[in-house]
């Protein structure tokens, strides 16, 4: 009889370790995103236009970098081409329709709509007696809309721009060189997907410090920032509440720093002071300067490297 009971107590206690160990390792409840087709109207035939946005290669891209993010789970593409179908919904973006009703799309979260609105490169070029130097920015422009896919409301509109120097040149008396990217524009769409992840990412989930000190850790990493950004930190105050429409305005903030980014993981990145007062845990980050948009190689656009005049 001890011996049955002894086996039903095991037996009992195996069974609430793993039902523990099961909730221990259950996945968190994260938002579910599906990012539809991304338009090119920049690829417009009618005007005779020989662009080449390349929309399915910017696709897959801000793909992987919503991937990266680890704070949603995202939703195959001939999934999301399988609800949309479901739902007979207009998945033309900018469209009235599709940002109306008729929604209430079952198990996603969130629909992602993008455009790319410009594409072209512009030519910079300075000479003064036997030296000129010569260089080519590619510029690159997406409108971004995050609509709620059980009500329609368009949470979240933004326009992502990104200038990149793509190629340059010199030359004095007899010697010359030049460089360029191979690809210019998959190293834009690149930058531009990135900065599209952050958007939404940090539209749901803010940049925040999660342990201060001398060096200052944040809550993303490399899918979200990259080393050498400058980012400011600020220190929520109380909330704004509209009284007439109950509308939550936002916060009140106070600017305490700026940082620089000094190494990235793939989940969690550390930075530095370079002035202002050090933030605490909970202060929110905004970025303000992108390494990978930094064309110059001789330090921080606007900085003096020498004595000042």
């Amino acid at each position: 009889m001890y011996k049955k009971i002894f086996k039903a107590m095991s037996l009992l206690l195996c069974l609430t370790g793993y039902a523990f160990s099961g909730a221990a390792i259950a996945e968190p409840d994260l938002p579910v995103i599906g990012i539809t087709k991304i338009k090119a109207p920049v690829n417009d035939s009618y005007r005779g236009s020989r662009v080449n946005a390349k929309q399915d290669n910017f696709q897959t891209m801000l793909e992987t970098q919503m991937a990266q993010v680890g704070r949603f789970k995202i939703i195959e593409r001939n999934r999301v081409d399988e609800i949309l179908g479901e739902q007979g919904l207009n998945n033309e973006f900018g469209d009235g329709q599709t940002a109306g009703g008729g929604f209430n799309v079952s198990g996603v979260d969130y629909l992602v709509y993008g455009a790319i609105t410009k594409l072209g490169q512009r030519k910079k070029a300075m000479a003064t007696g036997n030296f000129s130097t010569a260089s080519l920015i590619t510029e690159f422009s997406a409108d971004i809309k995050v609509v709620d896919a059980s009500t329609g409301e368009v949470r979240k509109a933004e326009t992502v721009s990104v200038e990149h120097k793509s190629a340059g040149g010199m030359a004095t008396g007899s010697y010359a060189s030049v460089n360029g990217a191979a690809d210019p524009l998959s190293d834009i769409q690149r930058i531009a997907a990135k900065k599209v992840a952050a958007l939404i990412a940090t539209s749901i989930f803010p940049i925040e410090v999660v342990k201060g000190g001398d060096i200052i850790y944040l809550n993303y990493g490399s899918a979200i920032l990259d080393q050498g950004d400058i980012v400011n930190a600020y220190r929520p105050g109380e909330e704004l509440i509209d009284e007439a429409t109950g509308i939550n305005l936002g916060a009140e903030e106070e600017f305490e720093g700026e940082l620089e980014v000094t190494q990235v993981t793939a989940k969690f990145s550390k930075a530095k002071l370079r002035s202002g007062n050090p933030p605490s845990k909970g202060s929110l980050i905004r970025i303000k300067t992108k390494a990978s948009e930094n064309s110059s190689s001789n330090g921080t656009p606007g900085q003096k490297r020498g004595r000042k005049i």
